[in-house]
């Protein structure tokens, strides 16, 4: 099946140690690579990857790679430069890509200076910017092509009485949750406002749903995930929005 999507995305320092050679989707192990394979694994509309590694350039995700370690420094990048631009100006004229998104870190971007120079016009093209958590939420919502998990959040209806998660049971209004949130945000100003994907607007700071969640509930943040605090606040009448 024919794809529209191209996915450019950096190698990752994480990668699986095994002897001999592995494809380079498996080969690479960080948070984005794992994400990668969970879409391959449930979906079957296939979209075209290439990495952009320090050690070989651009490669397919289907490139064989042994073990190796190397870091991407602006040196490098300057170094490849001439390459890459030269291979993605190929890939970018084989097939008539209407979805490209960049997912590099800056001194993976040095690499592919100018590349703007080489994109049709018929190209939507998205670069995944901000921390690890952002560009992970923007490659999950690119893969899936789907605000669906939006929708999903968006469509789910207010309850009246408990909502329960990990077996607690939560009963306060929607006022009362806010006004938790009003009184816990002098005390932990910082975690409060790192709203990666998600956030509830309380007065005039953007809080994020997990520590939200967290704090009418007593549970540690590690202990469930975002689109379940989403799904409690959204149920008690909470607005929860998009970043």
């Amino acid at each position: 099946m024919a794809t529209d999507k191209l996915l450019l995305i950096a190698c990752s320092q994480r990668k699986r140690t095994d002897a001999g050679l592995l494809h380079a989707i498996d080969r690479y192990d960080g948070p984005s690579f794992r994400v990668l394979r969970r879409y391959l694994r449930s979906s079957n509309l296939p979209i075209d990857i290439w990495i952009l590694s320090a050690e070989y350039g651009l490669i397919s995700s289907d490139h064989l790679l042994p073990y190796y370690d190397r870091r991407m420094t602006v040196g490098r990048a300057r170094v490849l430069h001439s390459r890459i631009i030269s291979d993605l100006e190929i890939i970018l004229s084989n097939k008539p890509y209407k979805n490209f998104l960049i997912c590099l870190g800056r001194d993976y971007l040095e690499s592919i200076k100018g590349y703007e120079n080489l994109v049709p016009d018929n190209i939507s093209v998205k670069e995944a910017a901000g921390g690890l958590g952002r560009k992970l939420s923007i490659l999950h919502d690119w893969l899936y092509d789907s605000s669906s998990r939006l929708k999903k959040i968006e469509h789910i209806p207010s309850l009246k009485g408990k909502v329960s998660l990990r077996g607690i049971e939560i009963n306060l209004t929607s006022k009362q949750i806010i006004e938790v949130a009003r009184k816990a945000i002098a005390l932990e100003k910082k975690k409060v406002t790192q709203c990666q994907s998600w956030y509830v607007r309380v007065d005039n700071q953007l809080i994020a749903p997990k520590w939200l969640v967290s704090q009418i509930t007593g549970l540690p943040v590690n202990q469930f995930v975002t689109e379940e605090a989403c799904r409690v606040l959204t149920q008690l009448g909470v607005q929860v929005e998009r970043v």
